[in-house]
């Protein structure tokens, strides 16, 4: 039996044509040589092997005995784990974030601080004008990790960041799939003349090693990007369930993203080749359309649910577009087994969060950022549906809060009216 009334859409999504997918592996082939860096009229383009390796770098510079950083709670993996190997715990002060999560909160009253990180979060930029008196008391380096911010027209978020970072694998923007991207202001020649310098000293990325890479890529590209592909495989998954209830969406699109993260936690250390670097030239500017898409699709969305729900599960949102096709919402911790049960019901990936991290350290994070953290999981991608796909995930979303949050309150469930689901 085959099921009709699915989405066809993955919780991932790879803005690439199968021509530009195509593209990559031809690179292997280069005998040029690039340049991994740029220098502009403000800032310079410092290229990496990723982003992280770059942050790494980055840290290595500013490292002292007693660095004081002040810095956001929630991080992706790599970008904690090296702040926690740069830092005392005494060292690290945390920057809350605001209610809704799309702001900062009361800055730390501290007496010397080094550095400030910030992460930002749900493909916007956040709001970074509070640091402006707490840069110029403390003279503080400001680190933005943007790989989840605002659009690319903007080199940095804000006047006060002094470095910017970028990622460029597989589900980011732009794409090259790999490296990463450094935005510095020019006056810190020494940081530049010296990441520049450490990047060409690392071992060398092996060609052998980015053709894997690649090659590993396709059965992600299918799945992420081929709606047929993925029609057929979620069809499978229903027959196989039937003998084995193990075998169902969730746990198979929870263990294959845990599996296939499109890069690497640990051996990132690495200078990039010239086939990596010859991709990373290339789309260096490809990144508008990916922007107008997850825009479009993004405000879309949100359009189709209630006021009442979209506040609920999505309280970052502020009307401005959503720029990554992670499709994010927050689900309250109590309601979160019954969530991900429910969308594997009825045909429709998602996965727990993947993407970002608290603290090792203790009392680095309040409850409510463990809550919030533990609650995020990512819908299927909006980049890669069609409208009509769009309004039957909203509809599933809205009849979840009626069922689930809001059926205890008569009050709250006469605000709602059902939406049908459309077949």
């Amino acid at each position: 039996m085959m099921f009709r009334n699915f989405i066809k859409a993955a919780p991932d999504y790879l803005s690439l044509k199968l021509s530009d997918f195509i593209g990559h592996f031809i690179n292997l082939k280069t005998t040029d040589t690039f340049k991994n860096w740029i220098q502009y009229a403000d800032y310079s383009k410092l290229m990496g092997y990723s982003c992280r390796s770059l942050f790494e770098t980055c840290m290595r510079f500013l490292e002292k005995k007693d660095l004081v950083v002040a810095t956001t709670p929630l991080h992706h993996t790599s970008f904690r784990n090296i702040i926690e190997l740069h830092v005392q715990p005494e060292n690290l002060h945390i920057i809350p974030f605001n209610d809704t999560y799309n702001g900062l909160g009361t800055l730390p009253k501290l007496d010397r601080c080094d550095i400030i990180v910030v992460t930002h979060l749900f493909g916007q930029d956040l709001n970074l004008t509070s640091l402006l008196e707490f840069k110029k008391k403390h003279n503080c380096i400001i680190i933005e990790d943007r790989v989840q911010g605002g659009t690319l027209d903007l080199k940095f978020s804000h006047d006060v960041v002094d470095i910017a970072l970028y990622s460029m694998a597989m589900d980011k923007r732009p794409i090259a799939l790999g490296g990463g991207i450094m935005h510095i202001r020019n006056n810190f020649r020494e940081i530049i003349k010296y990441v520049r310098e450490s990047v060409m000293d690392l071992p060398l990325e092996q060609v052998a090693s980015r053709k894997k890479e690649l090659l590993k890529k396709i059965p992600t590209y299918l799945l992420y990007n081929s709606r047929p592909f993925l029609y057929l495989f979620i069809n499978i998954v229903n027959l196989l369930n039937r003998f084995n209830n193990d075998i169902n969406l969730l746990n198979i699109t929870q263990s294959y993203r845990k599996s296939n993260p499109g890069f690497s936690h640990n051996d990132f250390m690495l200078q990039p080749s010239n086939s990596l670097l010859k991709s990373m030239h290339e789309n260096l500017g490809n990144y508008s359309f990916m922007e107008e898409n997850y825009a479009k699709k993004s405000l879309y969305f949100m359009n189709c649910l209630p006021a009442e729900v979209r506040k609920f599960f999505f309280p970052w949102f502020k009307g401005n577009a959503s720029l990554t096709p992670y499709n994010t919402i927050q689900v309250p911790e109590s309601s979160i087994k019954h969530f991900l049960q429910y969308f594997n019901d009825h045909n429709m990936s998602v996965i727990t969060n993947p993407t970002y991290k608290l603290f090792n350290f203790p009392n680095k994070f309040s409850q409510k950022d463990e809550q919030f953290n533990n609650g995020i999981i990512y819908l299927p991608s909006v980049a890669n549906m069609k409208k009509f796909e769009i309004r039957y995930l909203a509809s599933y979303i809205v009849n979840f809060y009626m069922t689930y949050i809001s059926a205890p309150s008569k009050s709250k469930t006469e605000k709602i009216t059902p939406i049908q689901v459309i077949s």
